[in-house]
C-alpha cells in the first residue's frame, strides 16, 4: 500500500522541529551570554531567512546565544519553569530575533482581550531606530512591541489607547512539549511613523546604524499580577519597569557587516 505524500511531509517536518529542539536546547545556560547593557554586535543575513520557527538557516548556526532571564519583575524563577535565550541578526528590510523558550504554561496574549495582554504570555521587543532615548509611551520615538504567540504585536496609540501592530512583525511560531521557538522579522520605524498613515516607509538598515534595543518575556499565566518579567539586560530603570515609556534605559545594538 502506497503510503500518502503529505503523511511523508509531516514525518520530514516532525523529524526537522526534533532535530531542532535538541540541538539548540544543548547547553541552556552555559552557552548563553548574560548581556550587561553594552552594546551588541548584530550580525548580518547574506541570505533571505526561511521564517520556519527553525534555526536551520546558517545565520543562525553562526550566532551565540543570549540569556533572557535577568529578573526584572515578580518573583524569583525555577529554570524548569522558565528558560529563555535569544539570537538577533539583520539585513536591510528587517531585525530579526530567534527565541528559545521554556515555559511551563504557555497563556494566550490576549485571552483576556487586548487591555489586558500583560496577563498572559509574550515576548516584547523594545525598538529605538536611532537610539536617542526618550519618552515613548504614547508617540512613537520608539516602539514596544508585545508579540503573542498567534503574531498578534500591541503597543499604545498616540490617543492613548492599545492598538495592533500586526505589520510592523512577521512571526514564526513552534511548540514542542514545554519549549517554544518564536522567530521573528520585524520592520523598524522612525520617530516620523504616522499612525493614519498607511504609506509608513520602514528605516533601510545599514551597517554601523546603532538602535536602541531590549528584549523581555513577560510570564504571567493569566494571574491578576505579573507573575515574571524577564529581560535582555541586568536592570530596566526604575523598578525594571520603565521601558515602555523612556526609550533612555534601553540596550543598544549595532548593526555589523
Amino acid at each position: 500500500m502506497m503510503v500518502p505524500l503529505y503523511l511523508y511531509y509531516i514525518l520530514l517536518q516532525w523529524l526537522t522541529m526534533a532535530y531542532t529542539y535538541r540541538s539548540t536546547a544543548v547547553g541552556y545556560s552555559a552557552e548563553a551570554k548574560q548581556h550587561e547593557g553594552g552594546v551588541l554586535p548584530v550580525p548580518y543575513s547574506s541570505g533571505a531567512l526561511s521564517l520556519d520557527g527553525l534555526d536551520s538557516d546558517s545565520v543562525w548556526r553562526s550566532i551565540e546565544w543570549q540569556s533572557l532571564n535577568h529578573l526584572w519583575m515578580g518573583d524569583s524563577v525555577d529554570s524548569k519553569d522558565y528558560h529563555g535565550q535569544f539570537k538577533v541578526a539583520w539585513d536591510a528590510q528587517y531585525l530579526y530575533l530567534f527565541l528559545l523558550i521554556r515555559d511551563d504554561v504557555l497563556h494566550p496574549m490576549l485571552k483576556d482581550g487586548p487591555a489586558n495582554f500583560w496577563k498572559g504570555d509574550y515576548v516584547e521587543v523594545f525598538l529605538d531606530a536611532d537610539a536617542s532615548g526618550g519618552p515613548h509611551q504614547y508617540n512613537h520615538q520608539a516602539f514596544a512591541y508585545h508579540i503573542g504567540p498567534s503574531g498578534h504585536a500591541l503597543d499604545k496609540s498616540v490617543n492613548q489607547s492599545t492598538v495592533f501592530f500586526d505589520d510592523h512583525v512577521k512571526l514564526a511560531f513552534k511548540a514542542h512539549a514545554e519549549v517554544y521557538t518564536w522567530e521573528i522579522a520585524l520592520k523598524v520605524f522612525a520617530d516620523d511613523f504616522k499612525e493614519e498613515d498607511r504609506n509608513n516607509i520602514p528605516v533601510h538598515l545599514k551597517p554601523g546604524m546603532r538602535l536602541g534595543f531590549s528584549l523581555a518575556y513577560g510570564d504571567n499565566d493569566g494571574r491578576e499580577e505579573r507573575e515574571n518579567f524577564m529581560g535582555s539586560k541586568a536592570s530596566h530603570g526604575i523598578n525594571n519597569d520603565e521601558g515602555y515609556t523612556n526609550a533612555d534605559v534601553f540596550g543598544t545594538i549595532i548593526l555589523m557587516p
